[in-house]
């Protein structure tokens, strides 16, 4: 996405005559005629991938072919974080995935523990073991993702 802006400024000052069009320090002023010039300034900014298509003429114009390989390297490099937004989706995902079955590793070793704890006759060792495991199991879940959700609104929030 190309964006143009253009700023005009217009600035006007009165000047006294004089014969070289040089302004007379100390001197009184008020009987010679007085010339107005005007100044103008003009700002350009650009932003995006690519120049704006006059910029790319004078390259073309300069270097035949410029013009092209330009847009060629803009696609190339779009191409390319494209691909390495996917990677980084496609890794997430990879991530998230072994955390669940790790978790869901972690939860059933403690539960069946505590039903062991159970059987053998230790009903204290086997709730430590299985409430325990439950509530941290539930908080990192939910911990976990409110932490990532709010991670993610941020950098949704700062790339706009």
């Amino acid at each position: 996405m190309t964006s143009r802006k253009k700023k005009k400024y217009s600035k006007k000052a009165v000047l006294p005559k004089t014969k070289n069009h040089q302004v007379a320090e100390n001197q009184d002023n008020s009987s010679r005629p007085k010339e107005i010039q005007e100044v103008q300034v003009v700002q350009e900014a650009y932003s995006g991938p690519l120049p704006h298509p006059a910029i790319l003429q004078q390259y073309n114009e300069i270097v035949p072919g410029a013009a092209e390989r330009i847009l060629e390297m803009a696609e190339q490099n779009a191409k390319h974080s494209r691909n390495l937004q996917f990677a980084a989706l496609k890794a997430q995902k990879s991530e998230i995935r072994i955390g669940q079955l790790f978790g869901f590793g972690i939860g059933i070793s403690a539960l069946s523990t505590s039903i062991i704890a159970m059987y053998f006759g230790f009903p204290t060792v086997a709730g430590i073991i299985g409430g325990t495991t439950v509530v941290g199991l539930v908080t990192v879940f939910i911990i976990g993702r409110s932490s990532s959700r709010s991670s993610q609104n941020n950098t949704d929030s700062s790339q706009a």
